[in-house]
């Protein structure tokens, strides 16, 4: 499915309770934004503790900003889904940061999708270092160790993020199942074989579509929606897409490494901190664009 499906309301569910208490991102970043600041809304609003401090702190709920706080950055967006240069997507992808009050901020408003992307990263770091069999057996699915690997991690996903739920788990189902379409599209083979390299590229792929689809569904429904054609969307959408990869990339690449042995909660920090560091990321944009 398209990443814009997540646009038309909630259509995922829960995250299980093993993948809770994610720990948001130490990413910095400017409060406030073009537009005046943040604001209340209607989207999530999840608790969590800032990375780096200790972990009894509790931080405030974070809501998105306000809608005139993201109308700078949708008619950005809007701009460079009409044709109006790459720099535009750099002045969105920038404000949108800046009004989401930086990287952490931007990561602690994608609760769900942190966690889900947790449990990919945990259950990659298992299968990695115990073997396929055992990774599986978590959660009583060691009979498919041999099954193609778009199967498995169709199964995974059904216990990791289930259907039903708020927009935020929509993104989060909605990744990882656009991110299995390209493993099934790609056919690694049986998903005992899977190298390491490729489980990295899965998790780096899930993080990468959770947060297009969270920035596109915040200042990508003007152009949606408006003047721009469905194929001048598609193709902003791959370009964002595109570039953000590289960001998570890079963020995956300093913060986490799947054949490390490692606890769960320092792979919810770690990935809490991938989210955090590419919003930041991200943020700073605006000089590579031409």
């Amino acid at each position: 499915m398209g990443t814009s499906s997540s646009y038309g309301g909630p259509a995922s569910g829960l995250v299980p309770d093993w993948v809770d208490d994610v720990e948001p991102g130490a990413g910095g970043g400017e409060d406030g934004s073009d537009q005046g600041g943040n604001g209340e809304s209607d989207t999530e609003t999840p608790n969590g503790s800032e990375g780096g401090n200790s972990e009894e702190t509790q931080q405030p709920n974070v809501a998105a900003p306000a809608g005139g706080g993201l109308s700078y950055p949708r008619g950005q967006f809007t701009r460079f889904a009409n044709g109006g240069g790459n720099k535009s997507l750099g002045r969105a992808l920038k404000s949108y940061v800046k009004a989401a009050g930086g990287g952490s901020g931007a990561a602690r408003r994608m609760p769900h999708s942190t966690r889900v992307a947790s449990g990919v990263a945990g259950f990659a770091s298992a299968v990695a270092n115990d073997g396929a069999e055992a990774a599986l057996a978590q959660f009583n699915l060691q009979d498919l160790a041999g099954r193609p690997a778009a199967e498995v991690l169709e199964a995974v996903a059904e216990v990791i993020c289930p259907d039903g739920g708020t927009i935020d788990e929509s993104i989060a189902r909605d990744a990882m199942l656009e991110a299995i379409a390209e493993v099934a599209e790609e056919d690694p083979g049986a998903f005992d074989e899977l190298s390491t390299d490729q489980l990295n590229e899965f998790l780096c792929d899930v993080i990468t579509r959770s947060v297009v689809t969270k920035v596109l569904n915040e200042i990508g429904t003007n152009a949606l929606h408006g003047s721009a054609s469905d194929a001048d969307f598609r193709e902003a959408e791959q370009i964002t897409r595109d570039f953000t990869q590289g960001r998570v990339r890079d963020a995956l690449g300093s913060r986490f490494d799947v054949g490390s042995r490692t606890t769960q909660s320092e792979i919810d920090r770690s990935v809490s901190e991938v989210y955090a560091d590419t919003f930041d990321m991200l943020g700073a944009v605006l000089e590579t664009m031409q």
